[in-house]
């Protein structure tokens, strides 16, 4: 038995008290209730679900558009998952890319990879731009960097991300792509329900609820246009695959074909099984994060030994996207693990959170504070009764104790026994570490870590080595660099190339987060700041305003120019804005928006390592930039000025999956708007 174990079977859960979190580790008085007594078997985590779930295996795992999966169903399609991939040469510890959105085959095919020793290479199947070539360079240095030998992706992916590098692919050996189409786990009655969304997020929210026959004469146009560009993508899939100089096969074929389950098992609980990709990191190569079997297992077992689980039966939006771990672990497989049903939602307009709620009634939200504080105003659930709300969570940035204890009373006011609840995670350690709950659920706090999970904190200044700050004993809260340690921390190697470097302190292995956090004497902590100035737009991705600033400064006729997060009533949360010194002050109105024009389409979409979501939705041309006493630009000044209106806006028109338009002017009415 280990000291540690020893430790937790005599009641002694806090080691010490020297004022170092990472020793003293405070938090652990909130489990001295808790069972912590199991242990992770040496298997792979499809086998480690299997046995976790056993008992629900006629519950439903998966509702997609009124298609049910239970599972048992699920474990049998993973089964056959696993002998499809094994037939088309996928071997142990290759490399497949997934370019696929939260439908029902995306995690079939996953779980079916896991059990051959397939390392499923999850990348964002949206294109990070609306210029073909910039997309183009970008996957191939990503599929050539992280080594991959096969490609799984949407019929819609294959046509507008790899159609273009066919060539170039099959030069780097990669001889098939395996496709799928959202209808593929569809019945009739569920394509027509995925259309109608389709078109009620297409603009159309004015004729939503159709109530003159105009309106519903409209609606029903725009269903009919829907039907026809399915037809449409589907005659223009067909040519391209008789065109292609690969072999495009539909993964629909080839269930039909297999009639037997047959395949190697591998259960190293050490092999990596997925290749997620960190929302803050664009570039010409997404950082990837390599997620083991142990990693993804010990999640699931921290949150479950943390109480932090589901009920059985209990229905969860599956919102959050698989190239993210946070979509992938916490989002889909916490639920899994639970013995809950996900809903997959494949494409949504982010703005249009509360249709969704008012659609599917779920038990379980789990989101990011833009779409929480945007319920209160949203017309849809304006009467709703919201008592099916039984639980939700909070990640990808903080939210003030104003608006939580608003959305609070929201929830309240419809009926709902929920009070919302937030965790802390990053993508090196499945998404989550730490988590509030019940009486560790203070406004504003990131809760506790996991319960083998440690938080410590270091001197942020310091870079090459950690150096631990501890409590005064005249202090309440301590503050500094968060670092994490756990078995669901990434080894952060990746075909010998180091990610996520390591760092050893007090005989533990620790990462960095370069978050900026505080610690009361209870253990529970408060995230503060990122440590390099970047910050979470509300829909959860990460900006880094240097790589944003780095890229507009190419611009010949700019002379300063810095990036700062602001409030945007449009989407209720944070987005960026440009703040720009010109070397030529002296020009018109019409000449500021010629270059941001060509700042947007030339500098940012037109550059191979940037992405749409780095656009800033403001530009603000000024004079001069604020500067502190050390003569540095006062970001924190620029960051708290108010708007004056003359600002020129960047509208741009997304969805999770797509980019359509980008409309760029002053006033919100973009009169004089300038499009490409």
């Amino acid at each position: 038995m280990t000291n540690e174990e020893k430790r937790i079977k005599s009641g002694n859960l806090t080691s010490s008290n020297t004022g170092y979190p990472h020793l003293d580790k405070p938090w652990m008085h909130f489990y001295k209730d808790h069972d912590l007594s199991a242990k992770i078997p040496k298997t792979n985590l499809v086998e480690f679900l299997k046995e976790g779930t056993k008992q629900w295996e006629n519950n439903i795992a998966s509702d997609y558009y009124g298609a049910k999966t239970t599972y048992k169903e699920l474990f049998a399609k993973a089964d056959k998952a696993a002998t499809i991939l094994s037939q088309v040469g996928i071997k142990k510890g290759d490399v497949a890319v997934n370019l696929v959105p939260n439908i029902p085959q995306a995690g079939e095919i996953w779980l079916g990879g896991i059990q051959i020793g397939c390392v499923s290479d999850f990348i964002d199947p949206r294109p990070d731009s609306m210029d073909l070539e910039a997309n183009a360079k970008k996957l191939l240095e990503v599929i050539s960097f992280e080594q991959a030998k096969h490609i799984i992706a949407l019929d819609k992916c294959y046509l507008g991300m790899l159609k273009p590098i066919e060539k170039q692919l099959k030069d780097m050996g990669i001889e098939k792509i395996i496709t799928l189409s959202p209808a593929d786990s569809m019945n009739f009655k569920g394509t027509i329900s995925y259309l109608i969304d389709v078109v009620n997020y297409n603009k159309l929210k004015n004729i939503r609820n159709a109530n003159t026959t105009a309106k519903k004469l409209k609606w029903y146009q725009a269903l009919l246009q829907s039907l026809k560009m399915m037809r449409q993508s589907d005659e223009a899939y067909n040519v391209a695959v008789k065109n292609s100089p690969l072999e495009i096969i539909k993964y629909s074929d080839l269930l039909k074909d297999c009639q037997t389950i047959n395949f190697e098992r591998v259960t190293d609980p050490n092999a990596t099984i997925y290749i997620g990709h960190t929302s803050g990191t664009s570039g010409a190569r997404p950082k990837p994060i390599p997620i083991t079997n142990l990693n993804a297992m010990s999640t699931l077992d921290q949150l479950k030994k943390s109480k932090s689980f589901y009920e059985p039966d209990d229905r969860c939006l599956h919102i959050l996207p698989y190239y993210a771990p946070f979509g992938t672990f916490d989002n889909w497989l916490v639920f899994l693990y639970s013995g809950a049903c996900n809903i997959d939602i494949p494409e949504f307009e982010i703005n249009e959170f509360g249709y969704l709620l008012k659609k599917y009634h779920p038990n379980v939200i789990m989101t990011v504070p833009a779409w929480l504080t945007a319920l209160p105003d949203c017309e849809y659930l304006k009467n709703e009764d919201m008592s099916c709300l039984r639980k939700i969570i909070y990640g990808g940035d903080s939210m003030t104790k104003h608006d939580e204890e608003r959305v609070n009373a929201w929830l309240k006011e419809h009926g709902s026994k929920a009070v919302v609840t937030k965790g802390y995670g990053m993508s090196e350690f499945c998404g989550c570490g730490s988590y509030s709950r019940a009486n560790y659920n203070p406004t504003e706090s990131i809760g506790i870590p996991l319960v083998d999970t440690t938080f410590g904190l270091v001197d942020p200044s310091i870079d090459d080595k950690l150096v631990p700050i501890k409590f005064e004993p005249n202090k309440d809260r301590v503050e500094g660099e968060l670092i994490v340690s756990s078995e669901a921390v990434t080894s952060g190697i990746l075909h010998n190339d180091v990610i996520v470097p390591h760092y050893e302190l007090d005989g533990q292995d620790y990462i960095r987060t370069r978050d900026i956090v505080e610690m009361d004497r209870d253990g529970i902590f408060y995230h503060k700041a990122r440590k390099d100035r970047s910050f979470v737009r509300f829909d959860g991705y990460k900006v880094k305003p240097y790589e944003i600033e780095d890229a507009i400064a190419l611009n010949p006729e700019v002379n300063h120019v810095a990036i700062v997060p602001y409030f945007e009533e449009k989407c209720r949360g944070i987005m960026p804005m440009c703040q720009l010194v010109l070397n030529n002050p002296n020009v018109s109105q019409e000449e500021e928006e010629q270059i941001v024009h060509d700042i947007v389409y030339k500098y940012i979409i037109g550059n191979p390592n940037m992405a749409s979501r780095q656009i800033p939705s403001k530009f603000k041309f000024r004079n001069y930039m604020p500067l502190t006493k050390n003569g540095k630009i006062d970001f924190r000044a620029l960051s708290n000025e108010e708007l004056d209106g003359n600002e020129i806006n960047v509208i741009v028109t997304e969805t999770n999956l797509t980019v359509s338009n980008i409309e760029i002017g002053r006033n919100q009415d973009l009169a004089r708007s300038l499009k490409k």
